[in-house]
């Protein structure tokens, strides 16, 4: 991380359910808000599901965990969702639990995240996030999202998604990115 923490990222699994119930009540009220949308006090069980037992292709999760403590809650995710009828887009969302937010953390899952994506052919992601969440935009923006303005309070971030660590612009999120490309390779 930025602050010289180390962290170790894998793909989420049917066993981090517990580890995701957990991780979602180190999510201040208005983190969980900014996440859902909505007024979110707790995961249900289905969704619990929903968000674990994926198929890596179509519906990919990674998740950060402290590796001293990896038994402790995720520290946080990144997650795509292939559209329906549109194989090359997918929504994207990432959740860091309040202690690591500012880190770098949410931008190295989306670092991640983009390379499974664009080998497994998605294109573009598509998020929806609330006005005030700034960090989100940011880093969208410095990916080279369009925005556009949907419902009152609320832009959907239309980001391509690099098919290389080359096509990367030169500002701090894509050489945050390359740095992604550059560790895993």
């Amino acid at each position: 991380m930025r602050d010289g923490a180390t962290v170790l990222v894998r793909p989420i699994t049917a066993d981090d359910k517990a580890r995701l119930r957990e991780g979602f009540q180190h999510l201040s009220p208005e983190s969980r808000y900014q996440r859902f949308q909505a007024t979110v006090r707790e995961l249900s069980e289905s969704q619990l599901r929903h968000l674990t037992e994926i198929d890596y292709h179509d519906h990919m999760a990674w998740v950060a965990l402290d590796p001293t403590q990896p038994d402790l809650p995720g520290l946080g995710v990144a997650r795509y969702i292939r559209v329906a009828g549109h194989p090359d887009l997918a929504e994207v969302a990432v959740t860091v639990i309040d202690a690591w937010q500012g880190r770098g953390l949410g931008t190295l899952l989306l670092g991640l995240l983009s390379e499974w994506a664009a080998a497994h052919g998605v294109r573009t992601f598509r998020a929806y996030t609330l006005t005030g969440n700034d960090a989100m935009i940011r880093i969208f923006r410095d990916i080279g999202a369009r925005v556009t303005r949907q419902e009152a309070g609320v832009l959907q971030l239309d980001m391509p998604v690099p098919a290389s660590a080359d096509a990367l612009p030169d500002n701090p999120t894509g050489r945050a990115f390359r740095e992604v490309a550059r560790m895993r390779a």
